[in-house]
């Protein structure tokens, strides 16, 4: 893995793909990824699975400071993006669809549930279709070019593309989505905040703190948060 690398990177997920941000009958996510479930993904030596195996409460706060790899949150792209030296094609903000799992019909089933009786639940969840493409950013080298992520540990390819970077301290407008976890060092100035889970997201920040600007092949510009060294003590980009 190279060390104190920058990359703009492209997810593409190869099933139908989904994660839930809120649930009341229609399990819906919100169109962002969090970072903290593509850093697990990308950071294959400490395991969320045995984790999840071992003890159910996260222990995010000591798996942060053992990643090698920071991802900011993912975007869903529009129309073209490069994936493997190619191109593909998915919908802006990822196609959803609706995938059902009531197993009765529901004029039965609620008329089941007023009289007591025990019943499958019903409900649907809206999923990403396949190809659906997503853009971050990758701090302190790259990772697995296959990865697997969401509810269901879907495949995903991850393309990465590298960027020249300088560091410097002011005022930034993020090109990236921001975890509320990642604002320890930097103070908000504007932004929308999003519920996420487990940490709420910020987009369209405008920041006073470090961060990097970046550059790619094209000369196209990137304004990256630097996140913060005592979360994050094993990257190597500070």
């Amino acid at each position: 893995m190279e060390k104190g690398k920058v990359y703009l990177a492209y997810l593409t997920v190869h099933d139908f793909f989904f994660y839930v941000s809120k649930e009341l009958k229609v399990g819906l996510p919100q169109r962002y990824i969090s970072n903290t479930a593509l850093m697990y993904a990308l950071n294959t030596h400490v395991s969320l699975a045995q984790r999840v195996f071992s003890d159910i409460k996260p222990h995010y706060n000591e798996d942060f400071k053992l990643f090698t790899i920071y991802a900011t949150p993912a975007v869903p792209v529009p129309t073209l993006a490069l994936v493997g030296g190619g191109t593909i094609r998915g919908g802006f903000g990822g196609n959803l669809v609706k995938i059902t799992y009531n197993s009765v019909g529901e004029s039965l089933a609620f008329a089941m549930e007023k009289e007591g009786i025990n019943i499958p639940k019903i409900g649907a969840y809206y999923r990403y279709t396949p190809l659906t493409t997503f853009r971050f950013y990758v701090l302190g080298g790259k990772g697995p070019s296959v990865i697997r992520i969401g509810k269901k540990y879907i495949p995903a390819r991850v393309s990465y593309h590298k960027l020249s970077y300088v560091k410097k301290k002011g005022v930034f407008r993020c090109s990236h989505p921001v975890s509320v976890q990642d604002l320890k060092n930097g103070r908000l100035l504007s932004g929308v905040p999003l519920p996420a889970l487990p940490y709420p997201i910020i987009e369209d920040a405008i920041i006073e703190g470090e961060y990097l600007e970046c550059k790619g092949e094209r000369g196209d510009r990137h304004f990256i948060l630097l996140p913060p060294r005592e979360v994050y003590e094993s990257l190597q980009i500070f």
